[in-house]
């Protein structure tokens, strides 16, 4: 049994080739979100010959923050990487994972870097706070298992790529981490590669809804002060981003509106 288990979310697999595919070389928890609910235990052999344990469970319900909170209620490892279908993972991420874990004693989620990210990461290792938890890609993030089972955290199911309310999953989950004294770290310890990207499951164009949803999600793990700073802090700072399809004061009109709204208000609709 690996020290590390992958908890890798997909859509619609007819079996479980990706742990070959991925380069899986530790144990594995594949939840594949489809039309049947069932799950089954596997093995398989990686690259190196190296046999490993895994989980293929099926599911009917839908969003990526269900996908991930099923994995972690499946897993068994003593660290757990959050991972998705387009990745490819170093031969040595297992040892890499659990060699830093073993160094970082203390810590309780430690960052790792993704080749091809879009995120801009520190060069250095360091501590994440509440402002670098902002530049984390839920890719990156490995967990000792124990520490968010007995700290009660998952991923906010109504936030990210399924719901309709934009992103900020990983933020909440780094910040639900933070705020329950957990420690996070960074290292910049390439673990895997992003291959062919697949296109958004939420990001549609720098629209009134994105704002909107931005605003929202900020609000919901930064508190309603902080995500009205914030707010004006990426309509000045970011404009380079958007304004083209909307000017800074649109932008930060739409995120005040979401910031205002506690829970999401269903049916909501943006003028064109």
């Amino acid at each position: 049994m690996s020290r590390v288990e992958v908890l890798m979310s997909c859509m619609h697999e007819k079996d479980c080739r990706l742990a070959q595919t991925s380069n899986v070389c530790s144990d594995l928890v594949l939840v594949n979100q489809c039309d049947l609910d069932e799950k089954k235990e596997f093995s398989f052999a990686d690259q190196q010959g190296g046999l490993h344990r895994g989980l293929f469970v099926c599911s009917t319900r839908r969003g990526l923050s269900v996908s991930r909170n099923t994995a972690i209620e499946h897993a068994r490892g003593e660290f757990c990487l959050i991972a998705d279908d387009d990745e490819l993972f170093e031969n040595d991420y297992e040892a890499q994972i659990s060699k830093t874990f073993d160094q970082h004693s203390d810590c309780d989620v430690i960052a790792f870097r993704i080749k091809g990210s879009t995120m801009r990461t520190p060069s250095k290792a360091c501590r994440i706070g509440y402002l670098k938890a902002l530049r984390i890609s839920s890719l990156q993030i490995a967990f000792r298992r124990e520490s968010i089972v007995k700290a009660g955290i998952r991923f906010d199911e109504q936030m990210g790529s399924g719901t309709g309310h934009g992103a900020g999953e990983e933020e909440k989950f780094l910040y639900d981490c933070l705020r329950k004294g957990l420690r996070i770290h960074y290292v910049p310890i390439t673990i895997a590669t992003l291959q062919n990207r697949h296109s958004s499951g939420w990001f549609k164009g720098f629209t009134p809804r994105y704002f909107f949803n931005r605003g929202w999600a900020t609000r919901r793990f930064m508190g309603w002060p902080m995500a009205t700073l914030y707010a004006t802090y990426y309509a000045l700072r970011k404009k380079n981003l958007y304004q083209k399809d909307m000017s800074p004061w649109r932008a930060w009109k739409y995120m005040l509106k979401g910031v205002s709204h506690k829970t999401y208000p269903e049916g909501i609709t943006f003028e064109k």
